[in-house]
């Protein structure tokens, strides 16, 4: 998949965002109440570091680096479209691209996580109550499809919604491919419909609600993909302004139905400003040496980091070390367990995966014709 240098870059700032949410904001907002873990006496992080780490009140970080990461995979996932377009076996060779290149990854991160729980279980003296059933079906990345409403992660969901735009991506494979707006407008249309008739803050369990939960997303993911249209020479930049500004209105429109907070809104607008900013002013930033480092580990980064760190921040602050200190020391052990999944398990089974597509065609083209 040709690498588009800022997408890749954007990638680093939102894994960074979503950890800074997690480590610092919901760490401190909970005073380390976490899988069993009782909260702290007070909020460990000092006002200052609250300021510094949370520059706009207003902004949701965790929000803001989903929104990035959705963008990005709108962006560049129509990119191997276009690549497959008219090949033999092509939803095939896609399909197992997109099977090597995340799920082994994730059931990596999941493990972390439960070991995490499992240290916290055994810390406060009590057996976890999770089952092998439960971390099966999560590891399908179909967990809400198997009407299991209980993720065992707090990432779980992005990448379930990730997954159901490949789908979406199969189903209107050709059309993506020629950048049509067909399927940006289909899923407009059933945004606003499920926004008004099945809305996600009243309509949270059952079958039909796990359907429709991700449309919205979804769709918020094809704004990525009228840029992707662009950048192919396929929409010209006056439309792209017109039908982006008009896609952003329609899952703004849908958010606010369904009562979301308004900080959680305003933080998907701020990173379709930033992603646009950089599509344009900055397409080749390529980061730097910092960012090209996080966008690199940024997957396995977002995978295991969660409950990882905020256990292993929670013991260490009762055991008598500082919050500052906590965190330093354990986003220093994230980033380096990270980076030792990217080499040992993301880029081997990437490459793998890819192996395997490729031998697809090799396969078709030794076999003899019929007779």
């Amino acid at each position: 998949m040709q690498r588009i240098a800022f997408a890749n870059a954007l990638r680093g700032i939102a894994a960074l965002c979503v950890v800074i949410a997690h480590y610092v904001l919901m760490f401190n907002y909970l005073r380390g109440e976490f899988g069993g873990l009782p909260a702290l006496a007070e909020k460990p992080f000092p006002a200052w570091a609250i300021s510094i780490f949370n520059p706009l009140n207003n902004l949701n970080m965790g929000a803001f680096g989903v929104a990035l990461f959705f963008l990005i995979s709108g962006l560049v996932i129509p990119i191997s479209v276009a690549g497959l377009q008219g090949k033999h076996l092509a939803k095939t060779k896609f399909v197992i691209g997109r099977l090597f290149r995340i799920w082994p990854t994730y059931i990596v991160g999941l493990l972390i996580t439960l070991g995490a729980l499992e240290v916290a279980a055994r810390y406060m003296g009590y057996t976890t109550s999770y089952t092998a059933p439960q971390v099966l079906t999560q590891m399908t990345l179909f967990r809400d499809w198997f009407g299991s409403s209980v993720p065992l992660d707090g990432v779980v969901w992005t990448l379930e919604v990730e997954i159901k735009f490949y789908l979406v991506v199969l189903l209107c494979w050709s059309m993506i491919g020629r950048g049509k707006l067909l399927p940006l407008f289909a899923l407009g249309v059933a945004t606003v419909v499920a926004a008004n008739f099945y809305p996600g803050n009243i309509h949270q369990t059952g079958a039909l609600a796990a359907f429709v939960f991700p449309i919205k997303y979804i769709f918020f993911m094809l704004i990525g993909v009228a840029f992707n249209y662009h950048f192919r020479g396929l929409l010209s930049l006056d439309r792209l302004f017109a039908i982006s500004v008009g896609m952003l209105c329609v899952f703004g429109y849908s958010c606010f139905t369904e009562g979301w907070q308004v900080e959680v809104i305003v933080s998907y607008f701020a990173a379709f400003a930033l992603f646009t900013a950089f599509y344009l002013l900055a397409r080749d930033w390529n980061g730097g040496p910092v960012f090209d480092f996080l966008a690199n580990i940024s997957y396995p980064l977002y995978a295991c980091h969660g409950a990882f760190g905020i256990v292993g921040m929670r013991i260490m602050i009762e055991n008598g070390v500082s919050a500052i200190p906590a965190l330093a020391i354990q986003t220093t052990i994230t980033l380096l367990l990270s980076w030792i999944i990217h080499k040992a398990v993301e880029n081997p089974t990437h490459i793998l995966g890819k192996r395997i597509a490729k031998s697809l065609t090799a396969t078709t083209e030794l076999r003899p014709a019929a007779m």
